[in-house]
């Protein structure tokens, strides 16, 4: 099945839809700087480079981490884009199925935690669910 669509309303230059990790940190091969990790999604990473490090075109290795803990280690990265605020963008290059796979576990893990919270926090303001003089509670 090969097909495309667009949504309406869709904008933007984004290949992959993107999600943020708090405490996941990368670091390049051949340098010990933990750079935080801003968004990631299956096609790329941002990174938040303060000290301007990082050089549009400069190709590595990528590990992703959070604390002690490397999560995926070996992606092929290039810097495509230089932003402003310090923030990087990284583009995967070439990736095995096996890392393919598990980005796209990692987004699609995140996007669920987040809609499970979204509805937590819903049902919490949900006053209707409150209250409790219902007529289909007096049986």
């Amino acid at each position: 099945m090969d097909f495309t669509f667009k949504l309406e309303g869709e904008v933007g230059k984004r290949a992959a839809y993107r999600e943020r990790v708090r405490g996941l940190f990368a670091r390049l091969e051949g340098d010990e700087t933990a750079y935080v990790v801003h968004d990631v999604s299956a096609s790329g990473v941002a990174l938040v480079d303060a000290e301007g490090r990082l050089e549009s075109g400069r190709k590595g290795l990528l590990s992703l981490a959070i604390g002690p803990k490397t999560l995926i280690a070996g992606l092929p990265v290039m810097v495509a884009r230089i932003g402003g605020q310090g923030l990087v963008g990284l583009a995967f290059g070439e990736l095995s199925l096996r890392q393919e796979a598990w980005l796209d576990k990692l987004v699609l893990e995140i996007q669920k935690r987040r809609i499970d919270l979204r509805k937590a926090r819903e049902m919490a303001d949900n006053l209707e669910d409150k209250k409790t003089d219902r007529a289909d509670e007096q049986t």
